[in-house]
């Protein structure tokens, strides 16, 4: 997706929020995968940081210690994961993406940002660690749903700001979470 197509730049706080679904929207099946290798506990703590990080998006606080616990336990979860070899790449691809996403919420939200872009490209590279082709939701790869989604969070983002995202989220987090059952 290019920056042109996205049109004039995002304030900081559009920005984080873009990038606090990807990371929710790809968590869907992310969960799955660790609760799987016995580390739902952990991801649970890397969800609420990112979930924290959107509601602040919304004019909420920040809430710093929710961030810096998820910050360790995605170090944990990353260090300690050894699930299925098949899923392997992309479930570490995805925590990397997560870890990206946490260490945003510390930037200054006041200024102009597409911190996004950089989320949406690696969540373009964790969609294609994916090791078998899929059709998820009539897109012939999860490549493609991912770029489906993205353009579609942009577009609820400009329309509905950060309510009408968080309000679309759940139906591309469960397509995420399905895929993710299908081989757990």
């Amino acid at each position: 997706m290019s920056e042109s197509s996205l049109g004039t730049a995002l304030d900081g706080a559009d920005s984080r929020a873009l990038s606090c679904v990807t990371a929710l929207r790809i968590g869907g099946g992310l969960y799955i995968l660790a609760d799987a290798d016995g580390r739902g506990d952990l991801y649970y703590q890397v969800d609420a940081g990112v979930r924290a990080g959107l509601r602040s998006c919304e004019g909420r606080r920040l809430n710093a210690d929710v961030v810096r616990i998820a910050k360790k336990a995605c170090q944990r979860l990353t260090s300690t994961f050894s699930g299925d070899e098949q899923t392997r790449q992309f479930t570490l691809a995805g925590f990397s993406l997560l870890a990206d996403v946490l260490a945003l919420l510390d930037a200054d939200i006041s200024e102009p940002a597409e911190g996004h872009m950089a989320i949406f490209e690696k969540a373009l590279e964790v969609a294609s660690a994916w090791s078998e082709a899929v059709r998820i939701d009539g897109h012939g790869s999860l490549q493609e749903f991912e770029l489906s989604c993205q353009r579609e969070s942009v577009s609820l983002l400009r329309e509905g700001g950060v309510l009408g995202l968080r309000n679309a989220l759940g139906p591309m987090e469960l397509s995420y979470r399905g895929l993710a059952k299908g081989v757990a």
